[in-house]
């Protein structure tokens, strides 16, 4: 059966986004369950609702005429209990769709249904039209801030990666016009030695012709010359003008050349200056990114600093204790207070009463323990970091915090007769690199609390550094100056540069080492010259230092720059104390040193990968990954992501910052 539907009462009706179902009942049917027939809304008014069901009733297609069949009908909302009841007329029915089911539209007017729930009924249909807009406009509005948040994110890596990429250019050119420059420099240099033999050749020809003529005019007072010897005499000094003459052809383009390259040396000092001073704006450009990097790598939970950006295997997700140290203190130098508190304070809230020293490792994100190993290392550069924090910003309420790690320390220095620390409390090994850190870390004890222990503690690994790990061997430095360790003296780069970093150059020209040496031998077995493969595909010549001596390794040499940044930071250190003795050349030729090695660095600065770094400067681990440094671990995967040590390290070199000693750079 079909009747018409009025337009205008169809312009009445609200249409569902959702549908929900509707009981009906027939008339003179039993009021029981079994009896109710089920269909589902599709749009409702406030006169009434259509109504949509597959297995339509004989009794309703039989009717002569819809509008004398009256429903029962219950509508179930969601979220609105109880459902609404009403009675409603059948207007008119509708065959929507043939086949088995066949599906067909009723359209009902309601005769009786109370107010409140007829209110119900159409404030949700309305609700319901509303929240599909509203969801519409909702998509569409997450889609256009998704959008606009990624062309940020984009434009913002992009810019980020331009400006590291430009400080890498600018530096490969200067590296470029060096290398023109000490080209021209070698050519003059050779002109100069043609030039010169060329004027005392001439000299000597000179000297030739005033002997000749002198020896004419000699004989010509007395009784004559023979016509045939003054003769003689007129072709030599003949000949020795036409040599004059051919000298002064050929000297004139040696000199010609040589101006020109006096030229070209000038032209290209004028383009080093302009890409030195544009180098020196976008280096400082690049570490404040790097700066964000580190901080960007915050977790706002624990505070800790994620130690490597990406895939790099087991370690992914760590913060090692030792990198929170460089952290705070890289923080401490931006004048990031608050940033570096955050750390210190995550491991104030994980030591206990009986502490025993801090582990290596933890999550950076749940602080949940990573590795379970404790070394003293780790715990003295966090000690010294919160020694820098006290220094720098007269907040001492972590000194106590502090001395609990000292005391500790301590507890393990008594155990050894001679005053070192061993590796850890539960290793036999001793390094010499952590009886350099504890020296340190005592010092600054004893200069920010004066209690006695800490003089003491220094002094004892003072002498065990004489004892164990000092060479002095007066002009013959053939062999290592600073051992590794008790009874080892394999080459370590890092026990060079803390040597003069930690004890400084006064204390051990006074226990009869020599600082230069020190560092001529370092350079001399462990620097580098490597080529780096930037994340863009170009392969760069980059010179550093390696961990150890890279000819007794068979992957060859590779860069660290952290261990590389700690010999230009001891470089400077050096050069200071020679201009404080006056020696100015010398002070000159390692400040010369720094800067080379510190430029050789911005070469090796990446953009960070990740949609966390955002394209800000960072630096690799080192030059190669799972590379064996040669002191029993090996560098980590991914030579082309981010590492807090690496990073941290390059800003303390350039602020020429030494972490071993107190410098108060912040006004209390």
């Amino acid at each position: 059966m079909k009747t018409s539907k009025n337009p205008a009462e169809q312009r009445k009706f609200i249409r569902l986004t959702s549908v929900f179902p509707v009981e009906y009942l027939m008339p003179d049917s039993d009021d029981t369950e079994d009896f109710w027939q089920q269909g589902f809304t599709c749009n409702v008014s406030k006169g009434g609702l259509c109504l949509a069901v597959n297995h339509l009733d004989s009794r309703l297609i039989a009717a002569p005429s819809a509008g004398q069949v009256v429903l029962k009908v219950k509508i179930s909302m969601p979220l609105f209990k109880p459902p609404v009841q009403a009675q409603a007329q059948v207007v008119w029915i509708e065959k929507i769709r043939e086949g088995m089911p066949a599906r067909y539209h009723i359209g009902l007017q309601f005769l009786d249904v109370a107010p409140k729930d007829l209110a119900r009924l159409v404030h949700f249909a309305r609700w319901d039209r509303f929240a599909l807009k509203a969801a519409r406009l909702a998509a569409i509005l997450f889609f256009l801030a998704f959008s606009l948040s990624a062309l940020y994110n984009f434009q913002l890596h992009a810019r980020n990666k331009r400006l590291v990429d430009r400080l890498v250019s600018t530096q490969r050119e200067e590296t470029q016009v060096e290398g023109t420059l000490q080209s021209i420099d070698q050519e003059k240099a050779a002109l100069l030695r043609k030039i010169d033999f060329s004027s005392r050749e001439m000299a000597e020809l000179n000297r030739q012709m005033e002997a000749a003529q002198k020896e004419i005019d000699e004989q010509s007072e007395q009784e004559g010359i023979v016509k045939e010897r003054a003769e003689t005499y007129s072709q030599k000094i003949e000949e020795l003008n036409k040599q004059i003459a051919n000298l002064k052809k050929e000297r004139e383009p040696l000199e010609n050349q040589y101006a020109l390259l006096v030229s070209q040396e000038d032209a290209m000092n004028d383009r080093l200056a302009l890409l030195e001073q544009e180098k020196t704006g976008l280096r400082e450009s690049v570490v404040e990114q790097m700066i964000q990097w580190l901080r960007s790598h915050q977790s706002p939970t624990t505070g800790l600093v994620l130690s490597f950006e990406g895939n790099v295997g087991i370690i992914n997700h760590w913060a090692f204790t030792y990198d929170q140290a460089l952290a705070i203190n890289t923080f401490l130098l931006s004048g990031d207070i608050d940033a570096a508190r955050k750390i210190i304070n995550f491991f104030s809230r994980t030591m206990p009463a009986d502490f025993k020293g801090f582990h290596n490792g933890y999550y950076f994100d749940s602080g949940d323990i990573a590795e379970y190993t404790v070394h003293c290392g780790p715990n003295l550069w966090l000690g010294m970091a919160i020694m820098q924090y006290t220094a720098q910003t007269g907040d001492r309420q972590y000194l106590p915090m502090a001395e609990n790690i000292a005391k500790w320390l301590t507890k393990i220095q008594d155990q050894d007769p001679a005053g070192g620390l061993r590796g850890g409390p539960d290793v036999t090994w001793f390094a010499t690199e952590h009886n350099l850190d504890a020296y340190a870390f005592f010092t600054m004890l004893d200069q920010l609390t004066d209690k006695p222990e800490y003089d003491l503690s220094r002094k004892k690994v003072l002498s065990w550094l004489r004892t164990y790990a000092m060479t002095p061997h007066g002009a013959d430095y053939k062999s290592p100056p600073v051992n590794r360790g008790r009874g080892d003296a394999t080459i370590a780069t890092d026990t060079f540069a803390w040597s003069l970093a930690a004890l400084g150059p006064h204390t051990l020209v006074e226990i009869g080492m020599d600082p230069e040496k020190i560092m001529d031998f370092a350079e001399e077995h462990c620097a580098v010259t490597v080529p780096f493969v930037r994340p863009s595909g170009i392969s760069v010549e980059v010179s550093g230092f390696d961990f150890a001596k890279y000819t007794h390794m068979p992957r060859g040499g590779l860069i660290s720059p952290e261990w590389t940044s700690q010999m230009i930071i001891s470089y400077q250190m050096l050069s200071q104390y020679l201009d404080e003795k006056k020696e100015t050349n010398r002070a000159k030729y390692y400040r010369q040193k720094a800067r080379a090695y510190l430029n050789e660095l911005n070469k090796l600065i990446i953009s960070s990968p990740s949609p966390t770094g955002q394209g800000k400067g960072c630096l690799p681990y080192a030059t190669l990954e799972n590379a064996d440094t040669g002191h029993g671990w090996r560098t980590p995967f991914g030579n082309q992501t981010g590492s807090v040590a690496g990073t941290a390290y390059m800003i303390m070199a350039v602020k020429e910052f030494n972490p071993l000693m107190l410098e108060k750079r912040y006004e209390e």
